[in-house]
């Protein structure tokens, strides 16, 4: 694996997703330099999860009790599966032989910083991470019901009276709503 790892050109793909990810590329080559480390010395899946750990808590320490925290932290999200996926893809290219064990520790990785990510803003909120997934989820439905509910009114407003409302005041409302 650390042989198929070391053929990756992160250099190549720092530069391609430095402009979606702005990450500084001192983070990546770390995070690059430490999980080659820990391959190279066969960690422990506590001691995987114990970086995991310290990578959250670095990446989100400069957001700790800013209430920017929740969004920095999905943020994080992204970066890091875009990231991650960037890296299979490439191991993708190069038919790497452990192309499957990497899919694997990455599903693994992924849904254990998930797992931390959302545990870390129910801290930051004081709440349960159940209470903070069910609030997240709340709001979702909530925004679609509305905007399918604009949708209907809407259509139904428009057999009623044809030039009372256009399409796109339909994607408007919508928008509105979001917004609130």
């Amino acid at each position: 694996m650390l042989s198929d790892l070391n053929r990756v050109d992160f250099h190549n793909m720092q530069e391609q997703a430095a402009w979606v990810s702005q990450c500084a590329p001192a983070v990546v080559q770390r995070l690059e330099s430490d999980f080659k480390a820990a391959l190279q010395q066969q960690s422990s899946l506590e001691q995987w999860a114990s970086w995991l750990q310290l990578v959250v808590e670095s990446a989100m320490e400069e957001y700790t009790g800013k209430p920017t925290y929740a969004r920095a932290a999905r943020q994080f999200l992204l970066k890091w599966s875009f990231y991650s996926s960037m890296i299979i893809r490439d191991l993708t290219l190069r038919s790497a032989s452990s192309f499957g064990s990497f899919h694997l520790i990455r599903l693994l990785f992924d849904e254990y910083m998930f797992y931390l990510v959302e545990h870390k803003i129910a801290e930051a909120q004081q709440k349960t991470a159940i209470a903070v997934v069910c609030e997240r989820m709340k709001k979702e439905m909530d925004f679609e019901f509305e905007c399918q509910f604009a949708y209907i009114t809407s259509e139904t407003e428009q057999q009623n009276t044809p030039s009372s409302v256009s399409g796109g005041d339909v994607g408007n409302e919508a928008k509105r709503l979001k917004q609130e």
